[in-house]
């Protein structure tokens, strides 16, 4: 006899709800073991977009991430490559331009040798690459951007290097007559002088003179080109002294000051028998006073505007060239050219800020500039005033002037080493700072991404602890059901009456 159906329902019921725990019960056990709530985005359900959203966002800061580890590896790059050439700079101003340095034939040869080996270092320094990058090429990256050290120096294949340049440029500042584009004449009791070449682009430009003697007026320099005079009223006192003072091709300034003696000597004159002939003496030891300060001082103003001029000069923008030759009698530039001129530096050279050649976005708001180019101002002028000495030729037949030249080229290089110097710093302070703001982005990235990982976590993964509670709970339900289902099927007719 079979059971009532009150019976065969509950037996329904209670299978029903057996595979409804069981199927709870696999679910939280998957769960438990991989801590998700969901194995697939259609699972997800009220949570999905939520889960997309905070993933976008993640993935979003993993590329900023990445762009501000290669930022700050190339930074890092580009700051080790400047520290290595101030180090360098350092070694040359030390070893090669102190003061203290002697300036004997010996010395100037080692020093020559040592400064040439260095300009190489700086070279090579300023072509340094990084994962097939040039760091110093500006957006040119691909190649070196600065040409061989020694072609640069030497020239070659019909192109000037510095040596020629810097040679040309001293043989139009210096003039055909050895007086620096200055003329000095007397005539009667009056010594005048002056430059020769109206607005001159050579040579030495007449500031101003002065007379410590109201024996000898001093006529200021008038007129186009300027002339002044030294006119003798009487004759002058012994000691007394006059000045000329000139301009010089670097910007710099310097007196030629004449002394009044019983003799001539190197910067003296003689106080003739009559003014007309002390006049003729002045005149006589101005020119002897000037052909030196050609030889010394202008020499070597030319020298150092001639290397900083080739310095500024690039493949984009060519350095001047004097007119020539004829270059004793030049009287204006002209642009160097790619077939004449060594341009040493290949790379970008378009007048915008160097930083701007390499961009990086690390952030939806922020973007960070780094580039850099060897022709920026600090490296060219550590170029400039490393290769100055390597390329200068001293005296060869006068030592007394050899040592004179060098002491005034040594100084001339110290002074573009002193600008250099403030120019490198400003470059590698404007990297560092770029640096600084990447660092502290990437700080604030991960403060943020900290946050979103902790809303994806409550969106998609289950509290262990509470699903294993739930799980614990709904398997002793099911053994409960276990229970029940097995006395119903027990059950027979006598049973249940």
């Amino acid at each position: 006899m079979s059971l009532p159906s009150s019976v065969s329902g509950v037996r329904f019921s209670t299978a029903q709800s057996i595979s409804e725990l069981r199927a709870e019960i696999d679910n939280l056990s998957r769960q438990l073991s991989t801590g998700k709530k969901a194995q697939s985005l259609s699972e997800m359900g009220n949570f999905l977009s939520r889960s997309i959203d905070l993933r976008s966002r993640l993935a979003r800061l993993s590329v900023y991430d990445d762009a501000i580890s290669s930022t700050n590896m190339n930074i890092d790059a580009r700051t080790n490559v400047i520290k290595s050439i101030s180090e360098v700079s350092n070694q040359v101003e030390t070893n090669s331009l102190s003061p203290s340095t002697t300036a004997e034939s010996t010395n100037r040869t080692t020093i020559k040798t040592n400064v040439r080996r260095q300009f190489l270092q700086l070279v090579d320094y300023l072509n340094t690459e990084l994962n097939g990058t040039y760091l110093f090429g500006g957006k040119q990256s691909g190649s070196a951007p600065v040409l061989d050290a020694n072609l640069i120096l030497d020239g070659g294949g019909g192109k000037a290097g510095l040596a020629q340049y810097i040679t040309e440029r001293q043989a139009a500042d210096l003039g055909t007559n050895n007086l620096g584009r200055l003329q000095v004449s007397s005539t009667g009791n009056v010594v005048s002088f002056g430059e020769t070449v109206p607005g001159s682009l050579f040579g030495f430009t007449l500031k101003g003179v002065t007379s410590q003697d109201p024996s000898v007026v001093a006529g200021a320099p008038v007129g186009t080109p300027p002339q002044a005079t030294f006119s003798l009223t009487s004759q002058p006192v012994a000691g007394s002294t006059l000045t000329v003072t000139l301009g010089l091709p670097d910007g710099t300034m310097m007196d030629v000051t004449l002394t009044a003696a019983g003799g001539a000597g190197t910067n003296g004159f003689a106080i003739g028998t009559t003014t007309a002939q002390t006049a003729s003496n002045i005149s006589s030891a101005l020119q002897n006073a000037l052909q030196s300060a050609g030889k010394i001082q202008l020499a070597a103003a030319s020298a150092k505007s001639a290397a900083l001029d080739f310095f500024k000069g690039s493949a984009t923008n060519p350095p001047r060239r004097v007119a020539g030759p004829p270059y004793d009698t030049a009287t204006n530039f002209v642009a160097g050219t790619s077939t004449n001129t060594v341009l040493w530096y290949q790379g970008t050279d378009d007048g915008n800020d160097p930083r701007n050649d390499v961009v990086a976005k690390i952030s939806e708001r922020l973007s960070l500039a780094f580039g850099a180019r060897a022709n920026e101002a600090g490296f060219a002028e550590t170029l400039a005033g490393t290769a100055l000495m390597a390329v200068t030729n001293f005296s060869t037949t006068d030592e007394t002037l050899a040592r004179q030249q060098f002491t005034e080229m040594r100084d001339r290089a110290r002074s573009i080493f002193a600008q250099a110097k403030t120019d490198v710093t400003a470059t590698s302070v404007s990297l560092i700072n770029a640096q600084t703001i990447a660092k502290t982005n990437s700080n604030d990235q991960k403060a943020e991404k900290s946050i979103y990982e902790t809303a994806l976590t409550e969106v998609e993964n289950v509290p262990l602890e509470q699903t294993a509670v739930s799980l614990t709970s709904l398997q002793t339900q099911l053994q409960a059901l276990y229970q029940l289902t097995a006395k119903l099927q027990s059950l027979s007719l006598a049973n249940y009456i």
